[in-house]
Parts: structure tokens; sequence; C-alpha cells
């Protein structure tokens, strides 16, 4: 089985990051201290510098690293994105229409829980 394990620097969204190492590693593994060493294998930078200060003994489980990851870089989890941003998405003097389109669908995709609506008769 080919696994793909993005490092985390501290920089990035970290739930992202659990969320990747979740689906990839609850489907060959079970173990919580194995999924734990594994998940901080993938810590670089401030993540890794973070993670080495730790009190020895102080995690309890995966769950328990995955919130004090958290609470320690929470601030860097990207704002959501609002639908009635795509508003102010417009095209701009010498854009393609390709190109604007793609640009709007790139942003569409940004935005949590977006609503679809059929424009039907």
């Amino acid at each position: 089985m080919n696994m793909s394990l993005e490092n985390y620097d501290g920089l990035a969204d970290q739930w992202e990051h659990m969320k990747n190492i979740r689906c990839n590693l609850e489907l060959i593994i079970q173990d919580d201290d194995s999924m734990c060493k594994i998940f901080t294998s993938t810590f670089r930078g401030f993540a890794c510098a973070w993670y080495n200060n730790l009190e020895p003994n102080s995690i309890e489980g995966f769950s328990d690293l995955s919130a004090k990851l958290v609470a320690r870089f929470g601030i860097n989890i990207p704002t959501k994105k609002s639908s009635t941003k795509l508003f102010g998405i417009t095209q701009v003097e010498n854009e393609s229409t390709r190109t604007y389109l793609k640009r709007f669908n790139e942003e569409m995709l940004k935005v949590k829980r977006l609503k679809y609506v059929s424009l039907q008769a």
C-alpha cells in the first residue's frame, strides 16, 4: 500500500494535517501508540521544536496529542470563506473568460457548506 504523509511545520492548518494522517493510518493501524509515533514523525520546524519540548510521558494518546497540537497551533487555522466572498470576484481587464471561471471555481471550492441552487423554471 502506498501512503503519502505530508510534513507539518506548525504554520499550516493542523486540522487538515490530522485528517490526512487519520485517513491514511486508520486503514492499516489500530494501535494508538503507533499512530502517535508516525504522526510526530511528520513534524518539522516549529511543530518539531514544540513536540521536543513537551514533558516526557505527557501525551496520553493520539486524541490528546491532536488536542495539544490544536491548542498550540490553532492560530494557524485559515479563516473559512463565506459564500458572500464570491460576489467580490470579478473578471479583470484582459482576463479571459476561461481564466476568470477557473479562478472563480477555485475560490468556490474553498467555501465551506456552499449551497447549490438549481436555476430551473
